[in-house]
């Protein structure tokens, strides 16, 4: 796991923030991972994992050690050494994902307690042009 990117948000991410990434993928990417973390545990309130070698997004969760249900959208919009931008949206019940602005998915949350969620990381497979983490309206 090749770390690409980090930072905290002491007052919590969710609900009502926006993180937007703008980057691409090398020749020969294999995968890479968006990672909503909380605070006090070793919980991942959603992974967003696309993985070019299945032509898949993989989401899940992390609690109690143990990966939840996972979830798969084959819609997959990503090419390798192709921009793109991704947009992870959170509101009182779901992560929204837009890719070049068109929703792909979206993802229930399984947090409970949504301002634990704290941290965004970025791993792996990716070149980060640009990373934005900004308060939004409710759409």
């Amino acid at each position: 796991m090749t770390l690409r990117f980090e930072a905290s948000c002491p007052g919590g991410l969710c609900p009502g923030w926006s993180v937007i990434l703008k980057g691409e993928t090398p020749a020969k990417a294999d995968k890479f991972e968006i990672n909503f973390l909380c605070e006090h545990d070793d919980k991942i309130a959603f992974h967003f994992n696309p993985r070019f070698t299945e032509s898949d997004i993989i989401c899940n969760s992390y609690m109690a050690n143990h990966w939840g249900q996972e979830e798969r959208c084959s819609n997959f919009p990503f090419g390798q050494e192709e921009p793109f931008q991704i947009e992870i949206y959170s509101d009182n019940d779901n992560f929204h994902v837009y890719i070049d602005e068109i929703k792909v998915m979206q993802y229930k949350h399984h947090v409970e307690e949504l301002k634990t969620i704290t941290k965004v990381q970025v791993v792996n497979d990716v070149s980060i042009s640009s990373l934005e983490i900004t308060k939004k309206h409710f759409y």
